[in-house]
């Protein structure tokens, strides 16, 4: 009998901690952060963002076609910096508009 408890413990412990290792919802590099919101341009190459990484928010937008923006708002931005290669896990939807926008659950270095 405990056996049997052990087994179904140990299957739901695991069920439980894979359910939480997702695939993030998307990977991109970080131009900005504020206090509460960070700036990541999604599929960007490491060259483009070297030629694009000291140009404003405006001209990236007006200059820059084919460029995956979205503002991400986070409670946590301090431990981020431009330039970050990211992963990111989405809290509910994705607002349409460009940049678009999103609550982040979490966000974690590109390794």
């Amino acid at each position: 009998m405990k056996r049997k408890f052990f087994i179904a413990f140990t299957v739901i412990l695991l069920s439980i901690s894979l359910a939480g290792c997702g695939k993030a919802d998307m990977e991109g590099i970080i131009l900005e952060v504020t206090e509460n919101e960070i700036l990541l341009s999604e599929n960007l190459s490491l060259d483009k963002y070297e030629e694009i990484k000291n140009k404003s928010i405006s001209e990236i937008q007006g200059e820059e076609k084919g460029i995956s923006l979205i503002y991400l708002a986070y409670d946590n931005t301090e431990e981020w910096s431009k330039g970050d290669e990211v992963k990111v896990w989405i809290d509910g939807d994705v607002l349409v508009s460009y940049p678009e926008q999103a609550k982040a659950k979490r966000i974690q270095l590109k390794k």
